[in-house]
């Protein structure tokens, strides 16, 4: 085992076994899991036309599939036609945390590149409220507009201001997301090289971002609104030091418990957190953390 691995399990203080299956699936990059969104531009009644799994756990959120082993989506013509979005199954685990937050008004996909969250944002409360999908890098953010619009999602806005700009601005949301900039560890899982992610220097310099990034997102969240926080990594400092870092400094602010990841809560935070590794066979692994502004809101 490498120091970088050899760090990363200790500071996630797994089980001997556990830690080795976790570096093995690092080492073999073969933990990709192909999952499906049904788009707007999917009729009424659609369902994908290859073969699903038929015992999808009971996270999966509405209007996902799993294609079955040995399948592929983007072969077929109706990916073309925008019947549906193709991610990894551990974007959709992170998508069931929506299930704990109530159909909001107004969202906001703040690193919303390429286009996963805001899609599972759609799929579960409609693809009919207000919802803007922001990105500040122009070439991603290209990308973005394209996926929204090749699933026919043509009502979203797609906007590419920076997250102090978005705090700046003091327009609120009902629910907005942060599916953070990360030193992406789970790539390694996916067979995607990946140097330097699991240094301290990486590690360290993106917490220090998505603790910016957080910090900017609290102002944009309406009283009783949520936040949903996410990421492709694994390591603690990015996960749970972040949310932590955040409830520290804004005592109107708690996580909330999401029952349908329970079997996924992490141990190394006192407030409900949820961590995927590789080896529990739904993708390549993340993280995620459900917030919740408890502020009463102004009375008119």
């Amino acid at each position: 085992m490498g120091s970088g691995e050899r760090r990363l399990c200790a500071r996630l203080g797994l089980p001997a076994a556990d830690a080795e299956a976790l570096v093995l699936a690092m080492r073999r990059g073969e933990s990709s899991r192909t999952a499906v969104v049904l788009a707007p531009n999917a009729p009424r009644g659609y369902e994908p036309p290859f073969p699903c799994e038929r015992e999808a756990p009971a996270w999966l959120p509405p209007r996902v599939y799993l294609p079955a082993e040995g399948e592929r989506p983007a072969l077929h013509a109706d990916y073309a036609a925008g019947f549906y979005y193709i991610l990894d199954a551990s974007s959709c685990w992170e998508g069931a945390a929506l299930g704990a937050v109530p159909p909001p008004a107004r969202s906001l996909d703040l690193c919303a590149a390429p286009g996963g969250k805001s899609m599972l944002l759609g799929a579960r409360f409609g693809y009919t409220h207000a919802h803007t999908a922001n990105e500040v890098n122009a070439a991603r953010r290209g990308v973005l507009r394209q996926n929204l619009l090749q699933c026919g999602w043509e009502t979203a806005r797609v906007t590419g201001q920076r997250p102090d700009q978005w705090a700046a601005g003091g327009e609120q949301f009902d629910l907005v997301l942060v599916d953070a900039p990360c030193s992406g560890q789970s790539l390694l899982a996916k067979g995607i090289k990946n140097p330097g992610c699991l240094g301290a220097g990486m590690v360290g310099g993106n917490a220090k971002r998505q603790r910016g990034i957080m910090l900017a997102a609290v102002r944009c969240v309406a009283p009783q609104g949520h936040l949903l926080y996410t990421t492709c990594t694994y390591d603690p400092e990015e996960d749970e030091r972040v949310v932590a870092y955040i409830l520290k400094r804004h005592a109107g602010w708690q996580a909330v418990e999401i029952p349908a990841l329970a079997a996924f809560r992490s141990t190394l935070a006192p407030f409900p957190s949820y961590r995927l590794l590789p080896q529990h066979g739904f993708g390549a692994g993340g993280f995620c953390c459900l917030l919740q502004n408890t502020d009463t809101p102004a009375q008119p």
